[in-house]
């Protein structure tokens, strides 16, 4: 039968579980990301390699938090189950009364350590076990041994990184600091009596565990839901102040709590006579119960037992549990007690099957969907979350900043940088010329003065070249030289390269972080000053020298070279003294001017080259290295900023890809809530007689934004048979409407 809950159910279903898809992916690309940052660090890269920013732990932790609880609120509305939620301290019997509850031996929970997580048992036709991690992660085992075994040495994992935990001085939390801890056990076994109530029963982690951690974070699954509670306490432990201190707190969150009190009725007491007699809790259960009420029970307590909220059942949990198990053996004949139990079990399943429990059932489903969706509103503005938003601001500014910077370099290489160095060379050259030329006359009059002290000596024609004329020709070389590397020093040092560059590119090599002031520095060095030098070549012969024969020379008939070779000596090595009157006699002017001629000749040749050889070696040189260093820079500047481009842009893909799924789950979260505030308004009058009424015939109401345009076929929820044939008649009169 199709019912007006089962109708709720439905339309809940579709429009709060399309939040796991988005929570699912946000949660999957920040695992990604922290396993990379793993992996960077372990291969030793820098942080910035993998952006370490993208690790959100606590942002991870929460999304798999919620993960977690959506999808079992989505599960228990979809099913229609009733979580009924077992506290108490350890060894106190829940594990007794999970086996009286299910009708079955449930030796899977009752054998497993006491490991702090939820364990939910539930029916079903096979034996299965799921363990789900914090993480997200979930493994199936079928064999409890094997269950058995992995829980046991998770629990020693747990402890070492709890106690380092406190050796750290570390408040530990499981979500951040042992995402591999296991948050649930899924034990579904065959447990008929399970399948006919269709109850969860989800036994918690024992109270005043030394790993009592997140025990908040366990509970909190079950706030604002229609589950009911039930605490189990040995009779022993039934005065103890400490026990209730825990307690008082499931008042705050459960609407209705059964408080079962362990009983050993096999127990006996000393009489006065010394024999064993019946304990109080054999003979007279009820007393320790009326003892408890009048002298223990605090006033939350008792207020609630005066509201209903609180029932108090005394029950032999192991006797109880032992007939429930041998129901089938008819001649077994009831426990001592039994009673108790049967009327536990009674209110427990009235409660279950009763309108108000249905009520409390869609109300708090609605209450619950909304407190997700505002803890998924806060997760998605989280700190972090705002701070990599910020980050992913600042990576797209500097992704900008690196791209202009590139179109700089690549405006730069278009420039033609040989040109402005030409232009240099044209700036230097007038003051290069009239150094020349000034520096030629200068030359040219001591050039003649050496000319005419030779003829004033005796000596030697090798040493007029070699000692006068060569000499002065190499410091002429070497001044121009000095003049011409000082005055580009001069145009270099002040910046710029000596360049007189236009105001764009002056800002691209800004942009660039290219620095000119280096590169005419080190141009500078590489001009090699002595190229320039070293380049005199002998600027007379002695065969370019007429010589006057002597009367002997005519009679002899001696030739003009032997006359030449007699006064000079060999041609090749003309070092022979001359006297100054063989000079004047056989020389004289003929051979002044002739000199002066041959020397005017090669000085016309020199000093022309000379400027030259010293513009191409000097300034030339300096215009090339410069140029090459310039497009070497260029290049490396432009490969270096590809590269950082690159890793800026894979960065901010990263980032982009993780605030992309937030912003889907902010707009999922706003769709969802438009549905749950719609469901609301339809369903949160109704009269709770007519939730298990056969639903109105028709299309569902419409949700806005349903993921895919309508909701999906109807399921056929579990409504017990007791209060279907129960419920009033839709004219029956109305009870007071749910909140």
């Amino acid at each position: 039968m199709r019912t007006l809950l089962s109708q709720f159910c439905e339309a809940f279903d579709a429009n709060v579980r399309p939040l796991l898809t988005p929570i699912s992916e946000a949660a999957g690309v920040l695992n990604s990301a922290a396993r990379l940052g793993e992996k960077a660090s372990e291969d030793g890269q820098a942080p910035e390699s993998h952006s370490a920013d993208l690790d959100l732990p606590e942002v991870r932790a929460e999304l798999l938090d919620l993960q977690h609880q959506v999808q079992g609120l989505v599960d228990k509305v979809a099913d229609q189950q009733a979580y009924v939620l077992l506290f108490g301290p350890l060894k106190s019997g829940k594990s007794t009364l999970m086996n009286a509850l299910a009708g079955a031996y449930v030796s899977e929970v009752s054998s497993l350590p006491a490991y702090p997580c939820m364990v939910y048992l539930s029916h079903a036709q096979e034996r299965n076990f799921y363990v789900s991690r914090y993480n997200g992660e979930t493994e199936r085992f079928t064999d409890p041994s094997a269950l058995y075994g992995h829980i046991s040495r998770a629990h020693g994992e747990l402890a070492g990184k709890l106690r380092a935990a406190e050796g750290e001085g570390k408040a530990f939390d499981p979500a951040l600091h042992f995402p591999d801890a296991i948050r649930k056990v899924d034990v579904r076994i065959p447990a008929g009596d399970l399948s006919q109530s269709g109850a969860v029963l989800v036994d918690t982690p024992g109270l005043y565990s030394r790993m009592k951690f997140g025990y908040d974070r366990m509970t909190r699954d079950f706030r604002n839901s229609a589950s009911c509670a039930i605490f189990v306490v040995k009779s022993d432990n039934l005065f103890l102040e400490q026990v209730f201190e825990e307690f008082e707190d499931l008042l705050d969150l459960f609407s209705r709590i059964f408080l079962v009190v362990n009983l050993d009725t096999t127990k006996s007491d000393l009489s006065p006579d010394g024999t064993l007699v019946p304990s109080l809790e054999q003979e007279d259960p009820l007393r320790i119960i009326d003892a408890f009420e009048t002298l223990a029970m605090s006033q939350p307590l008792k207020d609630a037992a005066d509201e209903g909220r609180l029932k108090i059942y005394p029950v032999d949990l192991l006797r109880a549990a032992s007939h429930r198990l041998r129901e089938g053996d008819h001649d077994e004949a009831p426990a001592r007690g039994q009673a108790n139990f049967d009327a536990f079990l009674g209110d427990l399943t009235e409660y279950l099957n009763s309108t108000d429990y249905l009520v409390a059932f869609l109300g708090d489903s609605l209450r619950r969907a909304e407190g997700l969706l505002d803890d998924l509103d806060d997760l998605v503005e989280h700190e972090s979350v705002s701070a990599l938003r910020a980050h992913t601001d600042a990576l797209d500014a500097e992704r900008q900043d690196l791209s202009r910077r590139r179109h700089a370099v690549h405006r730069l290489e278009a420039f033609d940088w040989r040109a402005s160095f030409e232009e240099l060379d044209e700036k230097l050259s007038p003051s290069i010329r009239a150094k020349a030329k000034s520096s030629s006359a200068e030359t040219e009059r001591e050039l003649d003065s050496m000319v005419e002290a030779w003829f004033k000596t005796d000596a030697s024609f090798e040493s007029l070249v070699k000692d006068d004329l060569e000499p002065r020709f190499a410091k002429y070389e070497s001044q121009l030289a000095d003049f011409v590397a000082q005055t580009l020093e001069e145009e270099v040092k002040p910046g710029a390269a000596g360049l007189l560059l236009p105001s764009e590119i002056g800002a691209d090599l800004h942009s660039a972080q290219l620095n000119m002031d280096s590169i005419g520095d080190e141009s500078l060095e590489a001009m090699e000053k002595q190229a320039a030098l070293g380049h005199v070549k002998t600027p007379l012969t002695v065969d370019k020298v007429p010589v006057r024969k002597s009367l002997f020379d005519w009679l002899l008939l001696r030739t003009r070279a032997s006359c030449s070779k007699r006064l000079f000596g060999e041609s090749g090595n003309p070092a022979a003294r001359i006297p100054v009157e063989k000079k004047q006699a056989r020389l004289g002017d003929d051979a002044k001017a002739a000199i002066r001629r041959e020397l005017d000749l090669f000085k016309g040749r020199f000093f022309h080259e000379t400027v030259q050889r010293t513009h191409r070696h000097l300034i030339g040189r300096y215009a090339d290295a410069a140029v090459h260093a310039m497009k070497t820079q260029l290049k490396e500047r432009d490969v270096t900023l590809e590269t950082e481009i690159q890793n800026v842009v894979d960065r901010l893909v990263r980032h982009r890809k993780i605030l992309s799924h937030f912003a889907a789950l902010r707009t999922e979260t706003a769709r969802a809530r438009g549905g749950v505030e719609q469901l609301s308004q339809t369903y949160g009058q109704t009269e709770p007689e007519r939730l298990i009424q056969p639903a109105p015939s028709g299309q569902l109401p419409t949700l806005p934004n349903v993921v895919g345009g309508s909701l999906p076929e109807p399921l056929i929820p579990h409504v017990p048979e007791s209060a279907a044939a129960e419920a009033p008649t839709p004219d029956a009169e109305a009870t007071q409407p749910a909140e």
